[in-house]
């Protein structure tokens, strides 16, 4: 499902998101011009090129499953090794073309691909300008210039994202800078200096960071955990605590941007029937897809969450009306038409943020009213909330009282 009023380039992407993109890439490509251009490649650089290239792509890939919101990214170890390796023009190719084989796989949005790549190439360069400025030679020097280097990547890496998220979804700084990982990126930086230090020794003697870099992966999970927390287990989909803390996020967002947002409450049809003719293990198989058709059919910035009992929500960011309607009944086809037991069915109430400071708990209390409408006009349907009408009222006591 497409955003709601895009922008003609930037599909999905608010104006002051996009610019800080726009900004972002084109301070990288002057940056580039005049830090990495002109630049004098001789016979080893291109070995050590040569080298390092398939070894960034190769753990790139696989360490690109991270958390969302967050920067670690097991690569960061062997691309800082190259940005103080080879010259600044070979290091931004290497990461570009480390950038493919996750494209190709994950297959982003343009422009999200484009921010990726522009968000370590510019810490990458900053990085060695600040090493090159380090001036002296001699161990101490190195020293020092690595170390600089380390927080230059670190701050600028961390700083851009933050930003960008709290641009474009309204993420707290706090959640994108948080602690455990900042030091799991810096310390992958920092493995990336001493590999840069041992090859500048004996080239072999940079097989010694294999097992650091082991461990780093495994540390990766650390963030996981974390977002472990925020998963209702049953169904694999966010708990209550975490859908209504994006909620009131993305109410912020869309009211400050005057963006649109729509909020989704899907009613399980006849689930207590169900547990009690077959069993909770049949009711627990209903919640499971219902929990997949949610999945299937939202878009990866949509956070759906198990309601309680036999009700989910979703939070549709950047969708009016109109897009709600088509996200609901998608979600509405999908359970009707995937789930093993054909009774199996939803009642989808659809309702969206509108000027004047709405609550998230009036959001989700209006999208609860046109769920009962939903159920009432007979189930397996999809519904906005009745305006005020005593008679739907009295429909909505009706529909509870029949469950």
């Amino acid at each position: 499902m497409r955003p709601a009023r895009p922008d003609p380039i930037f599909s999905g992407l608010n104006p002051p998101a996009a610019a800080f993109e726009f900004a972002v890439v084109w301070l990288t490509l002057a940056g580039f011009a005049l830090f990495a251009l002109p630049a004098e490649i001789e016979g080893d650089d291109w070995r050590t090129f040569a080298i390092l290239v398939p070894i960034i792509a190769a753990v790139h890939l696989v360490g690109a499953e991270r958390q969302k919101h967050q920067g670690s990214h097991l690569s960061l170890a062997p691309i800082f090794a190259a940005a103080l390796l080879l010259p600044p023009a070979l290091t931004a190719l290497a990461i570009v073309i480390a950038f493919v084989p996750e494209t190709v796989r994950s297959r982003p949005r343009w422009y999200i691909a484009v921010f990726n790549v522009a968000n370590f190439v510019a810490p990458a360069l900053l990085a060695r300008a600040c090493f090159d400025a380090s001036g002296g030679a001699g161990e101490t020097a190195w020293a020092l210039g690595a170390a600089a280097g380390i927080a230059a990547f670190v701050v600028c890496q961390y700083a851009v994202l933050a930003i960008m998220l709290r641009l474009a979804r309204g993420v707290r700084i706090l959640d994108t800078i948080r602690v455990d990982c900042v030091l799991i990126d810096g310390g992958l930086v920092s493995l990336g200096a001493v590999a840069a230090a041992l090859w500048e020794i004996n080239e072999g003697l940079v097989a010694l960071t294999l097992l650091p870099l082991a461990l780093a992966y495994r540390s990766l999970a650390i963030p996981g955990l974390v977002e472990a927390t925020r998963i209702e287990p049953k169904t694999g989909l966010y708990n209550m605590r975490h859908f209504q803390s994006v909620l009131s996020q993305e109410l912020q967002r869309a009211g400050r941007f005057d963006r649109p947002l729509a909020v989704l409450m899907i009613d399980v049809d006849h689930l207590r029937e169900i547990n009690t003719s077959r069993g909770h293990l049949a009711g627990d198989r209903a919640l499971k897809s219902v929990a997949s058709a949610l999945q299937n059919a939202t878009r990866e910035y949509d956070v759906a969450a198990r309601f309680g009992g036999d009700e989910f929500c979703v939070v549709l960011p950047e969708t009016d009306l109109e897009g709600a309607l088509v996200v609901a009944e998608r979600i509405r086809s999908f359970v009707e038409r995937s789930s093993a037991d054909p009774d199996v069915t939803v009642s989808v109430g659809v309702a969206t943020h509108t000027r004047g400071g709405t609550t998230p708990d009036a959001l989700v209390a209006l999208a609860d009213r046109a769920a009962y409408r939903a159920k009432f006009s007979g189930r397996n349907s999809v519904a906005v909330p009745p305006e005020g009408d005593p008679v739907d009222e009295a429909e909505r006591v009706l529909s509870d009282a029949s469950r």
